[in-house]
């Protein structure tokens, strides 16, 4: 009941800071500084869950594992940083999970 609640809390407090931030301050409203900024937010969080995935696959990791995560992580890196593209280079990490998932089952 208490993991419920707090569930609950979190989301309601989720909603009005969105609700918020939509009508209260609209990015237009922003200084210049602060909207270029707002740019970088999604690929800057999408690269922390990665990050904290990958370090956590790596702990359980065996040691051929973990050479093709970290080879893997290193290719998907650098096709994101060459192309410049979110959807290629996630798409690259889809594709890169379920080989990895399929073929060390």
């Amino acid at each position: 009941m208490t993991a419920l609640l707090a569930m609950l809390i979190l989301g309601a407090v989720s909603w009005v800071f969105r609700i918020a931030f939509i009508t209260l301050l609209p990015a237009e409203r922003l200084p210049t500084r602060f909207q270029t900024a707002l740019d970088h937010l999604a690929p800057a969080v999408l690269a922390s869950i990665v990050a904290v995935e990958l370090v956590t696959l790596l702990r359980g990791a065996s040691p051929t594992q973990a050479t093709a995560l970290l080879a893997a992580a290193a290719i998907i890196t650098a096709v994101a940083y060459h192309t410049r593209n979110l959807t290629i280079a996630c798409a690259l990490g889809l594709c890169t999970v379920l080989a990895l998932h399929y073929l060390t089952a």
